[in-house]
């Protein structure tokens, strides 16, 4: 590749949004958010500054792209984990508790800051942010019944805040402890604790407090009006896609196919009655083109959340 000096001293070549999303990754890591510039990251990428910007408006909409990155890696290596695991439904568990820390720790600086960071005024940063508290219930739901089964029915997402609360609590220990938990040690400890949770909500009969309508509140605590949150989401998401279609990269014909199978998916949507099993093919279609699946993950998750 021939590399040519710009005016302003920098190496001009091709650079690619995901070669910034991994540049700008490295630095947050190395500094922290509230530290690295746009104009370090450009440097670190042999780029002027106003290239960053060509892809990302702020260092906010970066951190944004940086994150969902993060999460949307995370999430697929769970699911090959799942997948290709052995032994019993609780010693799986136990491995994805285990991968779920070893993961958390490489990623603190995006995983663990990312909640904590002074953004919360940005729209794409809300957004993600209840995507990805919506899609990790969801997972930790899909858990526990994998490995309980229907006897927690009754006390479902009383034992999903439950279990969540002590996942995040021994994260933070074992990521800011002077002297840290051992991993697996305390998957276990987890593993067991829930057990005897499960127990004794079991025999004592327990109805639990809380249901459905409480993960709807917890996943959009800082939305007023949830009704009109969710239609400006959707319309926001399905722009996303169109956009990423009318840059599409990967030839004509390709390109053509995935907005007709967009299109069908918008008119479905549309509908008063729209068919969940039709939304859930064609967002599976769409969700194997890596540069769309995010979007259409966040964008299936809002529309059949009842």
């Amino acid at each position: 590749m021939s590399l040519k000096l710009s005016s302003g001293g920098y190496m001009r070549m091709s650079v690619t949004k995901q070669d910034i999303i991994r540049s700008a990754s490295k630095m947050f890591k190395e500094k922290g958010f509230l530290a690295t510039s746009i104009q370090e990251i450009a440097q670190d990428c042999s780029i002027a500054k106003g290239s960053v910007y060509k892809y990302f408006p702020s260092k906010e909409d970066l951190l944004c792209a940086v994150f969902d990155e993060c999460q949307t890696v995370y999430f697929d290596r769970a699911e090959h984990l799942k997948q290709t695991g052995t032994g019993t439904p609780k010693e799986r568990l136990v491995n994805q508790i285990v991968f779920r820390f070893q993961y958390f720790i490489e990623y603190s600086h995006i995983m663990v800051d990312f909640v904590d960071l002074p953004i919360t005024q940005y729209a794409t940063f809300r957004s993600l942010r209840n995507h990805v508290r919506a899609r990790m219930m969801e997972w930790h739901k899909s858990w526990l019944l994998e490995v309980y089964g229907e006897r927690i029915e009754s006390f479902l997402w009383d034992l999903i805040f439950i279990y969540r609360a002590i996942l995040k609590d021994y994260l933070q220990r074992i990521i800011f402890e002077v002297k840290q938990l051992p991993i697996e040690d305390t998957a276990w400890f987890i593993v067991d604790k829930m057990d005897a949770l499960v127990e004794h909500m079991s025999r004592s009969g327990s109805k639990g407090l809380l249901g459905q309508s409480a993960f709807t509140k917890f996943v959009h605590s800082d939305s007023k009006d949830w009704s009109n949150e969710k239609e400006r989401i959707v319309e926001e998401l399905f722009g996303r896609v169109t956009a990423l279609l009318e840059a599409w990269p990967g030839g004509l014909a390709r390109r053509r196919e995935l907005q007709e199978i967009v299109q069908l998916l918008g008119t479905e949507i549309a509908r008063t009655q729209p068919k969940r099993s039709l939304i859930q093919a064609l967002c599976a279609y769409l969700e194997q083109e890596q540069d769309l699946k995010s979007p259409v993950i966040q964008l299936k998750q809002i529309v059949l959340e009842e």
